[in-house]
């Protein structure tokens, strides 16, 4: 015999019940199982935020892999025989306005060819294109020297302000004589325009002495060749 609770009597034991009981299956019944739909959805769940860690992760590698090192400093624009002077790294400004307004200047070349020979715009055209050229060698050097390499590609064939494209030459080429000059002023005087906001621009946002040196070269060189265009 034995008491409550299964303790032994008079040194027998009697083995304990493992059956469950009543209370137990109404503890079972409480506690229903999760629907399948909702395990479902905390898999999921856990497999989207697994995936968004790993993306997250791996731009983060990416955009540290892919941030450009301090580039070497640019000398500032100076007069020959003079030794170079400290320049501070080209700025994304810097690197933007000197590619742009290498493919600006170089656009206009074409133009001042086909208009050479016009006497109605020589007064204009002969300062226009040696001055052109002189900015290039000084946009070039700057960007050389702060570190950028030129890419002709950037802006080609772009419709942007001061670009003279195909289509501009070809309506000059196409203008009957009576137009071909006021045609060519206007081209003329978007493309200028259009170069010297740019040039401005340079000058307030850039920072390397050497870019906002050719800035400056061409802010002054443009705004007179826009005042001597003639009125049409």
């Amino acid at each position: 015999m034995t008491q409550d609770g299964g303790e032994p009597i008079n040194g027998a034991s009697v083995a304990v019940s493992t059956e469950p009981t009543p209370e137990d299956d109404a503890v079972d019944a409480a506690q229903p199982a999760a629907p399948e739909e909702e395990v479902a959805g905390r898999n999921l769940w856990r497999r989207v935020l697994a995936i968004a860690v790993v993306l997250v992760a791996a731009l983060a590698v990416v955009v540290l892999w892919a941030r450009p090192a301090h580039e070497p400093a640019a000398p500032a624009l100076r007069p020959p025989g003079q030794q170079p002077a400290v320049s501070g790294a080209l700025n994304p400004t810097d690197f933007a306005f000197l590619q742009l307004m290498i493919s600006l200047d170089t656009s206009a070349l074409p133009l001042f060819d086909l208009l050479k020979d016009d006497p109605q715009l020589a007064g204009v055209v002969g300062p226009a294109a040696t001055g052109h050229r002189d900015e290039l060698a000084a946009l070039r050097s700057a960007l050389s020297s702060g570190g950028g390499i030129e890419d002709a590609s950037v802006h080609a064939g772009h419709d942007l302000p001061g670009m003279v494209l195909e289509d501009d030459l070809a309506a000059v080429r196409a203008a009957p004589a009576d137009q071909r000059k006021a045609t060519a002023v206007r081209v003329l005087r978007e493309h200028l325009e259009g170069t010297t906001r740019l040039a401005t621009s340079e000058g307030t946002a850039g920072s390397d002495p050497a870019a906002k040196a050719a800035a400056r070269l061409v802010l002054d060189a443009h705004t007179k060749l826009l005042q001597a265009l003639p009125t049409v």
